[in-house]
């Protein structure tokens, strides 16, 4: 039973490691010019006022190759779980229940559950090693741009460490599930992308923010602690503060009047905008006179492994789920 299943399997996974392996030899590759150029710019070894030479190595890399292979990993990192539920998860038993050719198994003294249980097991195996490769090489290319530019934001955090993983694991098991369910290969393709799209794009908003306790910072809003000012015409403002600790995923943030509701204005012509004569210091100063607090609610790059593994947990939580509906639909629905 397992040397059936490998040879059924062994193109799509042959072919899957095998481009795995030439992504990874290609930033293996790239990785020690990309250490250089932090090293040349100064950032490497910096202990003590980082923040300029850590924004000037990142708008180097930004302006260099690095910044195709940097936005390349995260789609890679982002389109692999839903490609392997695609690909490998949803044809694997879908393509045997529309042909019929399980018969042919379970007629030989081989039992269904079984069958399912090789297919299952090679199939998460292989999915674990290629994501869990990709993810590893990716992770330890990118150390140095995510030490400078931080790795909490929702896109980044989604595409290091663990988590990738874990929705390849994911994508995989809801493939096969939804395969069984439909029996029809294009069909259960189709769905499989459409809900492992779904719960990726979902997770930063219903799942992540819940994980771990986030940081609520509250204070006077100074001119040096504006991030954002956008003046309208018609006097209206938008206005937002500085992340309070560099590198920390910030979920809420507010600027609030003494009574406690968001400021939007309106601003003194004669400071702000174009008849102002002090500049944009003068009208951050202004902005500052007006007795002005600033609300962020954030998660700290401390709780980066925190979050992954909880993240994962949940995943593959997910997973399991769906391979003990695979083992009780087989049993009770499929014949």
């Amino acid at each position: 039973m397992i040397w059936l299943t490998w040879r059924q399997f062994r193109l799509q996974a042959l072919a899957g490691l095998g481009a795995v392996a030439v992504i990874a030899a290609l930033f293996a590759a790239t990785r020690p010019a990309l250490v250089a150029l932090a090293a040349d710019i100064g950032y490497t070894g910096c202990t003590a006022g980082c923040a300029e030479l850590a924004d000037a190595f990142v708008k180097r890399a930004e302006d260099s190759y690095f910044a195709t292979l940097f936005y390349g990993a995260l789609v890679l990192l982002f389109a692999g779980p839903a490609l392997i539920g695609l690909f490998w998860g949803a044809p694997l038993v879908a393509r045997e229940l529309e042909t019929g050719t399980h018969r042919l198994v379970w007629n030989q003294t081989v039992s269904r559950t079984r069958w399912l249980a090789v297919k299952l097991a090679a199939g998460a195996l292989v999915t674990a090693l290629a994501a869990g490769l990709l993810s590893l090489v990716i992770t330890w290319w990118a150390s140095p741009l995510d030490r400078a530019g931080g790795w909490m934001e929702p896109y980044v955090f989604a595409a290091r460490g663990m988590v990738p993983v874990a929705y390849a694991v994911f994508a995989f098991a809801a493939g096969v599930a939804i395969g069984m369910v439909l029996r029809r290969t294009t069909v259960a393709m189709a769905v499989t992308l459409v809900v492992v799209a779904a719960a990726m794009v979902a997770s930063p908003y219903l799942l992540r923010p819940h994980l771990a306790t986030p940081v609520t910072f509250s204070a006077p809003l100074g001119a040096d602690d504006i991030g954002e000012l956008m003046l309208s015409q018609d006097g209206s403002v938008v206005l937002g503060a500085q992340t309070p600790v560099a590198g920390a995923w910030v979920l809420e943030q507010s600027v609030d009047t003494a009574a406690g509701v968001p400021f939007t204005g309106p601003y003194d012509r004669t400071k702000c905008g174009m008849e102002a004569t002090a500049g944009p210091r003068g009208c951050h100063q202004w902005v500052a006179a007006q007795n002005l607090t600033q609300r962020v609610v954030y998660l700290g790059a401390d709780k980066f492994w925190t979050l992954q593994w909880r993240e994962s947990g949940v995943v593959l939580g997910a997973a399991v789920l769906f391979v003990i509906f695979c083992f009780w639909w087989i049993r009770r629905r499929v014949t």
